[in-house]
């Protein structure tokens, strides 16, 4: 298979979903149609879903590239309404609705413009935009994750598998020995738990869960990528 992702995200749900055929994804922070695409894979072999992006520009690159896919221009958040958003013009996969990582990109040199942006729920796209089923939902967006989690009912709406980036945006460890000055993820894993998503994977970047009624899936991510998925690369369209 082709990869296109960052870090080898969609050799890992190909993995878990190889037996089917077609299927439907949601990516909140879904940056690029091309670029670490998590979902571009799935698209090109005939999946279909809803990419979330506030980025005006990549939001039209996705209106381009993707027309059989639901293509959103809004923040998702704990509650609809409106909020502060903060590109980050020089990399713009660091746009962030947290002004505490923008205030870190500023630290480091970046330049920052803020505006306003339309802000929906998880619980607003599955029931405006979603089939009964959801096989995949995937979660990039900065240091907000919590409060999107907090905005699904998990009861009702309940994707196959979770994606989510659980580590400090731009951030490298201080050292291998300690992974948890990177970590992110005990903010929001509880809420995942308490709802019965069982985890099943940490690729340094991002942290991969299963529903519990399908919790055998998680055996699929024994083993990092590697020669027996057939990877091959290919260059961004």
């Amino acid at each position: 298979m082709y990869t296109y992702a960052q870090n080898f995200e969609d050799v890992m749900l190909n993995r878990l979903f190889h037996e089917q055929a077609i299927g439907f994804y949601i990516d909140v922070g879904a940056w690029d149609p091309h670029l670490h695409s998590v979902t571009k894979h799935f698209y090109k072999n005939g999946w279909r879903g809803v990419n979330v992006e506030p980025l005006r520009s990549k939001f039209e690159a996705f209106e381009r590239d993707r027309p059989g896919d639901i293509n959103l221009n809004v923040a998702v958040g704990d509650r609809p309404g409106t909020m502060q958003f903060f590109e980050c013009l020089e990399e713009s996969y660091l746009s962030t609705p947290d002004p505490a990582m923008a205030n870190q990109f500023k630290t480091r040199g970046g330049t920052v413009t803020e505006y306003m942006v339309p802000v929906v729920t998880l619980n607003e796209i599955f029931e405006g935009h979603c089939p009964p089923s959801v096989d995949f939902l995937k979660i990039d967006i900065e240091g907000w994750e919590k409060p999107a989690l907090e905005g699904c009912d998990w009861h009702r709406f309940r994707p196959r598998a979770l994606v989510i980036e659980a580590t400090k945006p731009a951030t490298r460890p201080k050292s291998w020995d300690d992974i948890e000055s990177i970590a992110m993820w005990h903010d929001w894993e509880p809420i995942l738990l308490a709802n019965r998503y069982v985890f099943a994977y940490f690729d340094g970047l991002n942290r991969f869960y299963v529903r519990e009624e399908e919790a055998g899936l998680a055996r699929r991510f024994q083993l990092p990528p590697g020669i027996f998925d057939d990877i091959a690369y290919e260059a961004p369209a």
